[in-house]
């Protein structure tokens, strides 16, 4: 039972891991203000390509990471001033920043964020029940994390080095497949944008996934080993008697 309860522990511990590894880079400002300022081929930032100043640019990636986080209800009602005007192309003075098709479209990526908010925080209680209950057996609780993350994160990060492997041979493919994966019946009708139509496409283009991606598989990396390590080492020098037989 108590090897039960450790291996759900280790699952849990995973699941914050891969959670956390995903939300961080998502709400990373620093890295958004590092990725705006990149010149494209014709030697523009994002700013100066999409046509608005590098504070509308501010000011609208941050009401759309808010709007992620559930701390703004709708992407209506984002106006900032393009190509020094208040529209986009055919539209009318005064509309929104974000086209139809955009908002639609985060609609469904802000119900996938909301769908990890959730599982993260239901593993940070699970894990806590699990520990609880792990020392009202009388068992070590460190001991127990210590040899079932170790177990578990080893065999993940072989995963995670062959998954990265495959999507590195054909990165915009893999980005297709994603989008297949958790996009499915009417979303699946909005997420392919049209760059200078629907600006976000500009904002954010392939390049940009490509370092979240790689920014989220190093956080993984990281976290993975600073348990396996301090796990490894609580085993090597661990002599404590009590609490049950190692």
């Amino acid at each position: 039972m108590r090897w039960v309860l450790g291996y759900a522990c280790a699952l849990c511990v995973l699941v914050l891991i891969i959670s956390q590894s995903v939300i961080i880079p998502t709400f990373f400002m620093p890295f958004f203000r590092w990725h705006y300022t990149q010149e494209n081929a014709h030697g523009q930032d994002i700013a100066q390509e999409i046509g608005i100043s590098h504070d509308d640019l501010m000011y609208v990636t941050t009401e759309l990471l808010a709007y992620m986080r559930g701390r703004r209800d709708t992407l209506h009602g984002i106006t900032v001033e393009v190509n020094g005007r208040t529209e986009r192309g055919s539209r009318t003075l005064g509309e929104n920043f974000f086209s139809t098709t955009e908002i639609r479209h985060m609609y469904d990526v802000r119900i996938l964020y909301d769908l990890l908010f959730m599982v993260r925080n239901v593993a940070f209680f699970a894990l806590i029940a699990l520990i609880l209950g792990i020392i009202l057996m009388g068992e070590r609780p460190l001991f127990l994390l210590s040899r079932c993350c170790r177990e578990i994160l080893v065999g993940f990060l072989g995963i995670v080095a062959i998954l990265a492997a495959v999507i590195s041979i054909n990165f915009e493919r893999s980005w297709d497949i994603f989008h297949y994966i958790f996009f499915r019946g009417d979303a699946a009708n909005y997420w392919r944008l049209t760059p200078f139509v629907d600006l976000m496409i500009n904002m954010y283009p392939l390049h940009f996934f490509l370092y979240i991606s790689i920014f989220v598989a190093g956080l993984i990396a990281v976290f993975s080993a600073i348990i396996i390590i301090a796990g490894t080492v609580y085993l090597r020098y661990d002599r404590a008697p009590g609490f049950g037989t190692p």
